[in-house]
């Protein structure tokens, strides 16, 4: 398995975004569903949303008990906005996420660009926004801009994990 590769696991195409030692960084291919960063118009940052919670009780509970076990929980980092510093929160423990702003940025090049718009994890300019990547592949509306998306609308859900090797 190399960087850039598609593989299949569970009902999903997945693009292998890193490798390192015994594990790799996949994310869907396509967008899995679209849904609001968070149900309620509120201050909310990644820990406490109801993407949290869904990606990591409700998606995650759709792969098999064997290839739950296949999934790493990670140490994910929830940085402040780059651009206006919004406060990204506490840091989490998490089998399934979001890139981050950072993490996509990273990573870009090894990403496929799809229709749709799809969120990312970071908060945006400020707590009631969360970035996102728009059709053409910026964080934002084209412009990269980091101001994010209003948390109750419904861009598209493009899942993040580790996986044993």
């Amino acid at each position: 398995m190399k960087i850039g590769d598609i593989i299949k696991f569970g009902k999903y195409n997945w693009h292998v975004l890193d490798v390192q030692d015994d594990k790799a960084l996949i994310i869907s291919e396509d967008i899995i569903d679209n849904k609001a960063y968070h149900t309620i118009y509120s201050n909310i940052t990644w820990q406490h949303s109801h993407m949290h919670e869904y990606l990591n009780d409700d998606f995650c509970n759709t792969f098999t008990p064997e290839e739950q076990e296949l999934i790493v929980k990670t140490s994910v980092i929830n940085d402040d906005n780059p651009k206006y510093g919004t406060p990204g929160g506490s840091d989490t423990i998490d089998k399934i996420f979001l890139l981050s702003i950072d993490e996509y940025k990273k990573y870009r090049n090894a990403i496929s660009n799809i229709s749709g718009w799809w969120w990312l994890r970071s908060p945006g300019d400020n707590s009631y926004r969360a970035a996102y990547v728009d059709h053409d592949g910026y964080i934002n509306d084209g412009f990269s801009d980091y101001y994010g998306g209003n948390v109750i609308v419904d861009y598209g859900v493009r899942p993040a994990l580790w996986i044993k090797l």
